[in-house]
């Protein structure tokens, strides 16, 4: 999988409801916006959150242009990370082009974690429906359905990703969801892309266990809206 731990995004001019883990604040974009860092950023990808918005003659799309004035589009993204067409760039802005609206929009440095071969999916639900005394079920009212994802990484966890987790754990501690792309794991899983919280990620421990810099870790995700 690749997973963003530092969204440099959190660095930026960029409007809170951009920044807010929340996906349903949403920040409405009227033909760019330009957002400034407060200092040089690496970026290799972006993470997508309820983005609905449309380009040029109407389709769907976004565009993301670097400070040297490249840029890159993506079709329709869905609620997860998206790697850039470019190997990465190390930029003091960019600007989203487009009209619509965005949940949360985030970008950095995405880290490459391997993981084992044995993958657990699951949909899970926060209904709470009742059994009557004959036996009938009760709907529960007002629960959201969402996925889960179980991972395995074993001593594949290296320096870059523990530099990078303990540069974001600001936000990772305070609960902020991960942007998560699983292209290398698709093979066997229903989907490919998810924003996701991890169960323990606010007392995040590792296991180390061999004769160099390399941890091992599973990963329990739960999909946040």
């Amino acid at each position: 999988m690749r997973i963003l731990f530092n969204d440099v995004i959190q660095y930026s001019n960029a409007p809170r409801e951009l920044k807010s883990p929340m996906l349903s604040e949403t920040y409405n974009i009227t033909n760019f916006l330009r957002i400034v860092f407060d200092k040089p950023v690496f970026i290799n990808c972006f993470g997508f959150g309820n983005a609905n918005i449309t380009h040029g003659s109407g389709t769907s799309e976004i565009e993301i242009e670097f400070d040297d004035n490249e840029g890159e589009y993506f079709e329709a993204p869905k609620n997860g990370l998206y790697m850039s067409f470019y190997a990465g760039k190390t930029v003091n802005s960019i600007t989203v082009i487009g009209n619509g609206y965005i949940g949360r929009f985030a970008a950095g440095r995405a880290i490459h974690i391997p993981t084992s071969i044995p993958k657990e999916p699951g949909f899970a639900s926060t209904s709470e429906p009742r059994v009557t005394l004959s036996g009938q079920t009760i709907p529960g009212l007002g629960g959201y359905n969402y996925r889960t994802l179980s991972l395995d990484s074993r001593y594949k966890i290296g320096e870059l990703a523990m530099n990078e987790i303990q540069e974001g754990y600001n936000a990772i501690g305070a609960g902020y969801p991960f942007f998560i792309d699983l292209t290398d794991e698709s093979y066997k899983l229903p989907f490919t892309k998810l924003y996701a919280a991890e169960r323990s990620q606010r007392q995040m421990s590792f296991e180390g266990g061999i004769n160099k810099y390399s941890y091992s870790r599973r990963w329990q995700f739960e999909e946040r809206f």
